[in-house]
């Protein structure tokens, strides 16, 4: 299994410091969230593409995933054509840089559209931007996040897109707090995964709080067997949120402590 490290997890690394330590925990790709603690934009990207290109070459450290913030659900015709002019110009960017996947949110915009809605929605705009992902040998994923926090809402939503370009990014935790087991979502998502999130996560009186991996209530063990089961093949990314939750471990822990663990787990 291929495991990379997602920037979200190294707020105050630069990019030059993200492939220095990618490759001393042994990492064998990163996920694109920031760069240098910036939320990634295609201004941004596009300013950095030639030192993306130099460290991170597609031979031996790459860039597994553009986690973009583009949102899907909308039906307002200006949001929904600008959000498709967007996503076409992350398609054409990942192309560029030969990164295989870019990572979609299905959150609705605006806010009061009713999930019912959003899941046509969403599907819908998945097929619309499937053609030129599959031109461009880049696939696309709706993250299972937010209001599709569910498999089973995201498997809904690709029932309107079924191209093979067009899939799921599967958050573990999120599925988890949804109710569903690794099991039910691999059946849920019938090898439509395109990429993975993994976190651990111990339940507090007032929710969730994160946690390094072993420590936590999140299967995750369990969703590697599952996915080894289903077959799939692509990357897994260590999703550690330290932009959003500086109380959390550094990234200079946490990092190395989830990839000594998860080759526990593998054997």
């Amino acid at each position: 299994m291929k495991f990379t490290l997602n920037t979200l997890g190294a707020p105050t690394w630069t990019l030059e410091q993200t492939a220095r330590n990618a490759r001393a925990y042994g990492y064998a790709g990163v996920d694109l969230r920031l760069i240098d603690g910036e939320v990634i934009s295609l201004a941004l990207v596009r300013a950095n593409r030639e030192r993306i290109k130099e460290l991170f070459p597609v031979d031996e450290l790459p860039v597994a995933t553009l986690a973009t913030s583009v949102r899907l659900a909308t039906r307002e015709p200006q949001i929904r054509h600008a959000t498709l002019e967007e996503g076409n110009a992350w398609i054409d960017l990942a192309a560029e840089l030969q990164v295989p996947v870019i990572r979609f949110f299905a959150a609705r915009n605006p806010p009061e559209m009713d999930l019912e809605s959003s899941v046509q929605v969403v599907g819908e705009m998945l097929a619309l931007l499937s053609e030129r992902a599959r031109q461009s040998e880049v696939k696309i994923g709706v993250e299972t996040h937010d209001e599709f926090a569910s498999a089973r809402t995201v498997a809904r939503a690709l029932t309107f897109a079924p191209s093979d370009t067009a899939g799921a990014v599967w958050d573990v935790w999120h599925t988890t707090r949804a109710g569903e087991s690794p099991a039910e979502c691999m059946e849920l998502l019938r090898g439509r995964v395109v990429n993975v999130h993994l976190k651990d996560a111990r339940r507090t009186a007032d929710g969730w709080q994160l946690v390094l991996l072993g420590e936590g209530d999140i299967p995750v063990e369990e969703g590697l067997r599952s996915l080894q089961t289903m077959g799939y093949d692509g990357h897994i990314s260590v999703e550690w949120e330290k932009k959003w939750h500086p109380e959390i471990a550094e990234p200079e822990i946490a990092f190395p402590q989830y990839m000594r663990v998860l080759r526990t787990y593998l054997q």
